[in-house]
């Protein structure tokens, strides 16, 4: 009687296992196929391509220097923007814009996007994304949770939107006050194929540590792009 209890409670447990896939192929399709919709967090494991992102701009300081730290190493960027800094400092938007770099989705307040409900959380990406049409700016494509958090609802919220993720895989830490060494030396040393680089707009250390990590990483032959450009973008 014993042994049969047992084998039932394990034939229950197959059971949920089997109606809990059930359900994410219903809900989100094929995982194989739905995880490259969800977003991506690096590129190709085996093309020395690198992507350089900037998070929580426009700033009011420091962006001419950026942007020209990034001509002058040739490089394209991918900028994720907060929204309503984008709308407050309209002309530096555009100016990033017409350098080349890809702006993409940051929210509109930079609110932890994983505590809202989905309802909210698509508002806050709407919001977004009125205000780069409205700069005549090409719709995102990706957003990227502020500090990097996401549940089930903001991949929800994403897939209703028909937008995706952008994540990073090598997080230089510029904000809390390391030097342009530091920070150049970090991701010279990290850096491997497919590397999704996180940084941050207006923070003159970075700007600094700019030229160092377009010579060293060009130095170990590896390329710049933006994340729209990288090779089999899309696993998590």
């Amino acid at each position: 009687m014993a042994k049969l209890g047992k084998r039932l409670r394990g034939l229950e447990r197959i059971l949920l296992i089997a109606l809990a896939a059930f359900f994410l192929c219903v809900q989100w399709g094929p995982l194989s196929d739905e995880r490259s919709r969800w977003g991506i967090a690096r590129g190709h494991p085996f093309v020395k391509e690198v992507a350089l992102t900037f998070d929580d701009g426009p700033r009011e300081w420091g962006m001419p220097e950026l942007l020209a730290a990034l001509e002058e190493i040739d490089a394209r960027a991918t900028f994720f923007l907060v929204g309503k800094f984008a709308e407050r400092y309209g002309s530096i938007t555009k100016t990033i814009g017409a350098a080349g770099h890809d702006i993409e989705n940051h929210s509109y307040t930079h609110p932890k996007l994983y505590t809202l409900w989905v309802e909210k959380i698509m508002r806050e990406t709407e919001r977004c994304n009125e205000v780069m049409e409205a700069l005549d700016i090409r719709a995102p494509l990706y957003m990227r949770p502020p500090g990097g958090g996401f549940n089930l609802k903001v991949f929800y919220a994403m897939r209703r939107m028909n937008m995706r993720l952008g994540l990073w895989s090598l997080n230089t830490i510029d904000y809390d006050g390391r030097t342009a060494r530091n920070i150049s030396d970090n991701v010279i040393k990290s850096a491997k194929p497919g590397s999704i680089i996180l940084m941050h707009s207006g923070v003159p250390a970075t700007v600094e540590a700019l030229p160092a990590i377009g010579a060293g990483l060009r130095e170990r032959g590896f390329s710049f792009v933006t994340l729209r450009e990288m090779s089999n973008g899309g696993a998590i």
